[in-house]
C-alpha cells in the first residue's frame, strides 16, 4: 500500500479536511472564498437555532400548551400558508437597489418574535386557548416575513456560490449542518430531560431559547458580512400579474419546479404527527429521540462524500429520483414502531439518515436547474410558492386524514396500528411515485441536453 494513503479512521478524517478546505474556495478570489466563509457559518448558527426552537422541542411546546391533533395540524397549515407570501416578494424586493440593510432588518425581527415573543407566550397571564391563538398568530408572522425576505436571501446569497464550486459548497454545509445540528439536539434534549424529571419542561425549554437567542446573534453578525453584489435588473418593474404568469412560460424550469412540488406533496403529510405519536403516545424521551438523531452525524462523516462524488459524476436529478425510491422502506419501518416494537425506530430513521444526506444535498440545487437569467428573483419566489403551496396541500391532507380517522384501531401483522401509523404507509407507498417521476424528469432533461 502506497505510504501517502490512509485506511479506516485516518482515512475518514484525511477526506473530511480535504472536504473542508478544497473544493468551494476559488484560487485567487479571496474576497469570494471569504462570503463563503461567512455563507458557512451563516448556514450554521440559522439552522442551529431554528432546532433548538422548533422540530420536536416546538411540538414538546405545544404538548405543554395542551394544543389537541387538530391544532398541531392547523399549525403546519398556518406555517405553509404564510409561505405563500414568498410569491408577492419580487414586488416589494425589486423596489429596493440594496436589498441588504431591508434584509437584515427583516431577520433580526424574526429572531426576537420567534425566540423571544413566543417563548414568554406560555408565561402570560392568559387562558390555554388565548395562547395557543398567540402562538398560532406568532408563528404565522415569522413564517410570513421569512417568506417575504426567503428570495432575496437566496438571490443575494447565490451570487458568491458559482456553478463551478455549488456540488462542494453544498456537500461540505449539509454535512456541517448534519453534524452540528445533531449536537445541540442531543444537548438540548438532555437539558429538557434533566428539567422535565422535575417537572419543569417549560424551563428546560426556555433554556434552549436563551442558547438560540446568543447563536442569532451570530447569525446576524455573518450577515453583516457577506457582501451583496450587483444583480442584473429586470427590464421592466415587476408587476402581480407577471408574478402569476411568467414562470409559467418557462417550460423547461417548470420541470425543476415539478420536481420540488412533488416532494413537498408527500413528505410533508406527516407533518409533527408522528413527533405527537412518539412523545405522547409511546411516552418517548426527548433524549432517546436526539440520541438516535445524533447518529445522523456518523452518516454525514462517511456518506457526505459519497453522495457528492455521485452527484459530481451523474449531475443532480437522476441520483435523487433513486435517492427518494430508497427513503420510501423509512415510512413503513416507522409505522410498526410500537411498544413492544421500540427497536424499529432507530433502524427506520438510521435507514433515512443514508438517503435524507443525498436527498438534502441535491434540493440545495433543485431551484437553480435550467434558472432563467433574467428575473431570478421572480423565478426564484415562484419556485418557493409552489413549493409550500405543495406542503399546504400535504398539511390539510395529513390533519384532515389524522383527524377524520381518529378512532381508526386495527391489526397488522400483530402489530396494533392507529390513524398515525396508517399515514405513515400511505407517505411510503406515494414516496416510490415520487422517484419514479423525478426519474422520469432527468432522463428528460438529459435527451434534450439540459441541466439534469
Amino acid at each position: 500500500m502506497s505510504q501517502g494513503r490512509y485506511t479506516g479512521q485516518k482515512a475518514i478524517l484525511a477526506r473530511m479536511g480535504k472536504l473542508v478546505s478544497s473544493g468551494w474556495q476559488v484560487s485567487g478570489d479571496e474576497a469570494s472564498n471569504q462570503a463563503r466563509r461567512s455563507l458557512i457559518f451563516h448556514n450554521l448558527t440559522a439552522n442551529v437555532t431554528a432546532n433548538l426552537i422548533g422540530g420536536n422541542f416546538f411540538t414538546g411546546l405545544m404538548i405543554l400548551l395542551r394544543a389537541d391533533d387538530a391544532f398541531v395540524g392547523l399549525m403546519t397549515m398556518l406555517i405553509f400558508g404564510a409561505n405563500l407570501l414568498q410569491l408577492l416578494s419580487p414586488v416589494l424586493l425589486e423596489r429596493f437597489s440594496r436589498r441588504k440593510p431591508l434584509l437584515i432588518g427583516i431577520r433580526v425581527l424574526i429572531h426576537l418574535v420567534n425566540i423571544l415573543f413566543i417563548g414568554l407566550i406560555p408565561l402570560m397571564p392568559l387562558a390555554q386557548q388565548t395562547r395557543l391563538v398567540f402562538l398560532g398568530f406568532s408563528v404565522f408572522v415569522v413564517n410570513a416575513l421569512g417568506a417575504i425576505a426567503g428570495p432575496g436571501f437566496t438571490v443575494w446569497h447565490i451570487a458568491h456560490i458559482p456553478p463551478g464550486v455549488r456540488v462542494q459548497y453544498y456537500s461540505l454545509v449539509t454535512m456541517l449542518n448534519g453534524i452540528f445540528i445533531a449536537l445541540f439536539n442531543l444537548l438540548g434534549s438532555g437539558v429538557v430531560d434533566l428539567f422535565k424529571a422535575s417537572g419543569q419542561e417549560l424551563w428546560g425549554l426556555s433554556v434552549l431559547r436563551v442558547l438560540a437567542l446568543l447563536l442569532a446573534a451570530v447569525d446576524i453578525l455573518m450577515l453583516l458580512r457577506i457582501p451583496e453584489l450587483p444583480r442584473r435588473q429586470p427590464a421592466q418593474r415587476i408587476r402581480l400579474r407577471s408574478l402569476l404568469t411568467q414562470t409559467w412560460g418557462q417550460k423547461v424550469y417548470l420541470r425543476s419546479i415539478l420536481v420540488v412540488v412533488l416532494w413537498s406533496l408527500v413528505v410533508n403529510m406527516p407533518g409533527s404527527f408522528y413527533t405527537v405519536y412518539l412523545l405522547r403516545e409511546l411516552q418517548v424521551s426527548y433524549s432517546y429521540i436526539m440520541l438516535v438523531a445524533s447518529l445522523n452525524v456518523v452518516v454525514l462523516m462517511l456518506f457526505t462524500f459519497l453522495w457528492r462524488r455521485v452527484y459530481l459524476k451523474y449531475n443532480w436529478l437522476r441520483p435523487l429520483g433513486l435517492a427518494i425510491l430508497l427513503l420510501a422502506p423509512h415510512y413503513a419501518i416507522l409505522a410498526f414502531v410500537s411498544p413492544g416494537r421500540l427497536f424499529l425506530y432507530p433502524i427506520g430513521v438510521i435507514w433515512s439518515f443514508l438517503c435524507m444526506c443525498g436527498i438534502n444535498l441535491a434540493f440545495t440545487s433543485v431551484a437553480f436547474i435550467n434558472l432563467p437569467e433574467d428575473n431570478q428573483t421572480l423565478h426564484v419566489a415562484f419556485y418557493s410558492t409552489a413549493n409550500f403551496l405543495a406542503a399546504l396541500t400535504a398539511a390539510t391532507l395529513g390533519r384532515s386524514f389524522v383527524t377524520g380517522l381518529r378512532h381508526l384501531r386495527f391489526q397488522l401483522l400483530g402489530v396494533p396500528f392507529g390513524e398515525k401509523q396508517t399515514l405513515m404507509l400511505l407517505v411510503g407507498l406515494l414516496m416510490v411515485g415520487v422517484g419514479v417521476v423525478i426519474l422520469r424528469v432527468a432522463r428528460l432533461n438529459q435527451k434534450q441536453g439540459l441541466e439534469h
